[in-house]
């Protein structure tokens, strides 16, 4: 159980103060250029370069003030943003004295989402501009609605794609697209695919939810493929941390928002290939809303050892999968691998799954893994 904010309470106040002093400073400012207007009015000064001076005072006076408004304004959005998190905080303590582990994972994506709609409140975002719509944003809206929507805004290619699978959006952008297969009204389990570099290209989302499909078919879940971070767009790309580091937070959000419109469904996360670095950031920084975590074929991990990830529940567990032919097991030597440690390490814990064969790109189709995952259908999500 870790309640780890994205933001916090006295530091929200502390912005609000120092942002409505310069609002005051501004304010000040400002009433200098009407007394400036008047000493030149009665200094004699005439003609043109009079006229534009008089005019350029005017536009500074209407330009502080304006500034002294939007200051002002953010300073208020700045103070809201403090009390609503600090009725996150009491509600966090409340879920931590009583056990409540998914409770408390919840409230650390409510901050999240709290920093990104304050972030896009005190930025002024152009509405025109398409951004990436979270499904943790839309709790209430169903789902008929949600894929609607997004509907009119994903290339035509790429709904094409995703009707032929029977699939539903569930969050959309620019470049990436998350799809649910499978029985999304109801389901007893929903599996989340974190998928590695090159996968967020619109061209491989086919390829992706025919995984989905074939993993929905063998154990009765609801599949999601999730492209609510910006995967590497290439191997070159793929061996900086940095695109896993920044999209831990949308992970941890988009499986809260899982959470709370499927409260009874286990939860599992598949992270393959760079996607096992994001989840275990996710679960390391912040916590993962999974009843249990399957790594795939990782280049590396985060954290020294897997007690340092934060799952759903006591019960929760962390796969180590790997087939003794991938290839990408040669960037890993003892305790570490290129871009974090080695889960493969005995040192590093987790449970691995023998009897794995294939490539880097077979583990979905694998029969000793999908057997172990159908196994796992019948566990009940933990507290």
């Amino acid at each position: 159980m870790m309640y780890a904010p994205a933001l916090d309470t006295d530091e929200l106040r502390t912005a609000a103060d120092l942002v409505r002093l310069a609002a005051a400073s501004a304010t000040e400012r400002a009433t200098y250029a009407p007394v400036s207007a008047a000493a030149l009015a009665q200094s004699g000064f005439r003609g043109p370069a009079c006229d534009a001076s008089s005019a350029r005072l005017a536009e500074c006076e209407a330009s502080l003030s304006a500034s002294a408004a939007r200051l002002t304004a953010a300073a208020g959005v700045l103070d809201t943003a403090a009390r609503m998190q600090q009725e996150l905080d009491e509600a966090a303590a409340f879920a931590a004295k009583h056990f409540h582990s998914r409770g408390v994972l919840w409230l650390n994506a409510m901050s999240m989402m709290l920093d990104l709609q304050l972030a896009r409140s005190l930025l002024g975002a152009n509405k025109k501009e398409q951004v990436y719509d979270p499904l943790f944003a839309h709790p209430d809206e169903a789902l008929e609605s949600l894929h609607a929507r997004h509907a009119q805004t994903v290339p035509a290619s790429t709904l094409e794609v995703v009707e032929a699978a029977n699939g539903t959006v569930l969050e959309a952008g620019p470049s990436a697209t998350t799809v649910i297969v499978g029985d999304a009204a109801d389901p007893a389990r929903v599996i989340t695919m974190v998928a590695g570099a090159t996968t967020g290209k619109p061209s491989q989302l086919a390829g992706e939810l025919e995984k989905a499909k074939y993993l929905s078919e063998q154990t009765g879940a609801a599949v999601v493929v999730w492209q609510g971070y910006a995967p590497p767009p290439s191997l070159t790309d793929a061996l900086s941390p940095h695109r896993a580091h920044a999209g831990a937070d949308d992970l941890a959000m988009f499986q809260a928002a899982l959470e709370e419109r499927y409260p009874e469904a286990q939860k599992t996360v598949i992270a393959h290939s760079y996607g096992t670095l994001l989840a275990t950031k996710t679960a390391k920084d912040h916590g993962l809303l999974a009843d249990d975590l399957w790594l795939l074929g990782s280049p590396g991990v985060a954290g020294e050892h897997s007690s340092e990830l934060t799952l759903a529940g006591p019960d929760s567990t962390v796969h180590v999968v790997d087939s003794p032919t991938d290839p990408i097991l040669l960037l890993r030597s003892g305790p570490s691998a290129a871009l974090g440690a080695s889960p493969s390490y005995v040192g590093w814990g987790g449970e691995r799954l023998p009897g794995v064969r294939g490539g880097h790109c077979d583990y979905f189709t694998d029969p000793a893994f999908v057997s172990a995952l159908q196994q796992r259908t019948d566990r009940p999500a933990g507290m």
